[in-house]
């Protein structure tokens, strides 16, 4: 690690880019145990406290890519700048491997998908390789800053992050944790045009 990682860095196409990562706050709410920080924003919601506030808590983005602020008229929520170091140290990505077993490779549930991926040349044989390569793709790309904000509700910020198979890109569906943590909703969520 170079000693400028926390200022610049490239993207995959060689292109300087400035790192700025923040890290969202809202009054006193722990990142982890989740069931703890769970019951927390429960009794915090009986205080008039915003549901999608407190969700957002301990989440890592990109300064220039994240929601807006404030997020309604009594917002408390504020962005604190965090070192691209703390976010690579902690960032990680699951992707539950019945996401491939039992969906995408599921001709009943899969709405379509697993055509997707058996003309990318995959079959449920290859869930467990599906599995790990969506995981370090997505938080290299997340760690990029590479990935688009969808909806934003209580249960959480979805992101839209590219994976490339077989020279395919699409965006797959996935939901942000404190402390950088991503976890995969849907793995196709449509083509990168």
């Amino acid at each position: 690690m170079g000693m400028f990682d926390n200022i610049l860095q490239t993207d995959e196409q060689g292109n300087v880019i400035f790192n700025q990562w923040i890290e969202w706050e809202h009054f006193a709410i722990p990142n982890k145990p989740q069931w703890f920080r769970e019951i927390l924003r429960n009794i915090m919601a009986l205080f008039q406290h915003c549901m999608v506030c407190t969700v957002l808590d301990g989440c890592y983005f990109v300064d220039n890519n994240c929601p807006p602020q404030p997020l309604h008229m009594r917002c408390e929520c504020k962005k604190r700048k965090i070192l691209l170091t703390k976010v690579k140290q902690k960032a990680n990505a699951i992707c539950d491997i019945t996401k491939f077993t039992e969906y995408i490779f599921d001709e009943n549930r899969s709405k379509g998908k697993n055509k997707i991926f058996n003309e990318l040349g995959f079959t449920k044989d290859d869930s467990l390789f599906l599995q790990q390569e969506f995981c370090k793709q997505a938080l290299k790309q997340y760690l990029l800053g590479n990935y688009k904000l969808k909806n934003l509700d209580k249960r959480g910020q979805r992101l839209a992050i590219p994976i490339n198979l077989n020279n395919k890109t699409f965006y797959s569906g996935w939901i942000l944790y404190p402390e950088g943590l991503i976890r995969n909703t849907t793995p196709f969520g449509g083509w990168v045009k």
